[in-house]
């Protein structure tokens, strides 16, 4: 009998485990994530307050879901680690005929002001890294250059 127990919960454990590991590759794996992670490394501000390499956390908070004809909502909190601190970035997307945009994508690093990663219109986001043009031009703050 306690051989059974035990295999019963092991077997839950891991089905629990594999759920949250596929979510996390799922979730980490999106559009909207990975915009968001791109634009938090390319962020004059956060590498300056968090140093390089900006890593995230293993399991994202949140939710995505997908609607018909294109349209969709996720809905995110990651922890981010760098080697000065820790963070945590707040991103909603919506998706609408296939194009997503962020009204919401914001950092919150320790006692400083929300750093503010919808700067630019969601299109020429996409183009842009702010961190890799100032190394080029050779002018970014003491910290981000590092």
């Amino acid at each position: 009998m306690p051989l059974a127990v035990l295999s019963a919960s092991a077997a839950a454990a891991a089905v629990v485990w594999l759920a949250v590991t596929q979510w996390a590759h799922w979730s980490r794996s999106s559009e909207p994530y990975q915009e968001a992670m791109r634009r938090a490394r390319c962020s004059v501000e956060l590498v300056a307050v968090l140093g390089e390499p900006i890593e995230d956390g293993f399991l994202p908070a949140g939710s995505m879901r997908s609607a018909p004809g294109g349209g969709g909502h996720s809905q995110f909190l990651v922890h981010l680690n760098g080697p000065r601190g820790h963070a945590r970035m707040f991103l909603q997307a919506t998706r609408q005929q296939g194009e997503w945009d962020y009204p919401m994508l914001y950092v919150l690093a320790g006692q400083s002001d929300p750093i503010d990663l919808t700067a630019l219109d969601d299109a020429e986001a996409a183009q842009e890294c702010a961190l890799r043009d100032c190394r080029a031009r050779g002018d970014c703050p003491l910290t981000a250059m590092l």
